[in-house]
């Protein structure tokens, strides 16, 4: 128990010392920005070299979707907002070098003031999922376009080391089109991006938990944090079928008696699709395979988005 203490004095401490803290995140329902991986890597080169004329924001965490970007930071207000401009500007210029529309008005950010060390972890946490929740293919541990696979990962963290390479003043001027940051301090590669190693203060951000196991549970089953801050955003998240299935099972057992999702009576599944589609935003292909309803029955509670 002392030890339990200790642990959440040095991460109390983490918090307090560094702040204010931010989590900042721009509308998930914009258009696509990223097609290929190039075009992924272009948006790592724009964070890092961004980040770099920056030094007075700490980058704590990343993530770039196909269409948006999550970030949790420290810094005055001014600068943040300063900052994302830039990468706004850069992308911007990116988009008209690959000869698609440049038009990002209404690619804005918002901010949210993170008030608490658990707030902290928990916006962490959140962005770092993003990218894996709609990339079966990865894991918060591998999804490649931000900061998330670094965290407590001490091979990727070693591989850094000894793989990165100096980017050249040329390999700048390509990532932001232009030459304004010619003088920014060295920014180091990895697999032909900048390397979130380099320009995020991913030590500092490990040490807002207490070790490796608490950010693993965090990041693996506290999924009702997940949904706290999605519902505050405004943002629609997807769980995974284990996550969904997992949550709705225990409340199915507190309800109903049972866990056993497709045992449950007629109503009461007709219940449990509401919770899931209005609490948890499961779309109906999940309601169908984790209930065992039929599609139409589904389709007439929920109707499909036509276009």
């Amino acid at each position: 128990m002392n030890n339990f203490r200790n642990q959440e004095f040095r991460c109390s401490i983490t918090f307090e010392s560094a702040g204010p803290f931010w989590h900042l995140w721009t509308p998930e329902d914009h258009t696509i920005l990223f097609t290929s991986e190039a075009e992924f890597k272009a948006a790592m080169n724009i964070v890092g070299v961004c980040a770099r004329l920056f030094p007075q924001v700490r980058i704590y965490t990343f993530e770039w979707m196909s269409n948006h970007l999550h970030v949790m930071l420290s810094g005055a207000e001014p600068d943040i907002h300063a900052l994302f401009d830039i990468i706004k500007e850069c992308l911007k210029r990116q988009l008209k070098s690959w000869g698609r529309p440049s038009n990002l008005l209404t690619f804005e950010c918002k901010l949210r003031e993170i008030n608490s060390l658990e707030d902290a972890r928990n916006v962490i946490v959140y962005d770092n999922r993003n990218g894996f929740l709609v990339t079966p293919s990865t894991s918060p541990f591998t999804y490649p376009w931000g900061a998330n696979r670094y965290y407590f990962n001490s091979d990727a963290q070693e591989r850094y080391k000894q793989c990165r390479k100096k980017m050249t003043v040329n390999e700048i001027r390509d990532s932001i089109r232009g030459r304004f940051a010619d003088k920014i301090e060295p920014l180091y590669s990895l697999d032909g991006y900048a390397c979130p190693m380099d320009f995020c203060y991913i030590d500092a951000g490990q040490n807002l938990f207490r070790d490796a196991r608490h950010y693993f549970f965090a990041i693996s089953r506290n999924v009702e944090s997940q949904k706290k801050i999605a519902a505050e955003i405004g943002e629609r998240i997807f769980y995974t079928d284990d996550e969904l299935f997992a949550a709705v099972s225990a409340i199915s057992k507190a309800r109903y008696e049972t866990g056993a999702l497709t045992l449950l009576p007629a109503q009461a599944k007709i219940e449990v699709a509401k919770l899931m589609h209005y609490e948890y935003n499961a779309g109906n292909k999940q309601i169908q395979r984790m209930l065992r309803l039929d599609a139409g029955t589904i389709d007439s509670l929920f109707p499909p988005l036509t276009r």
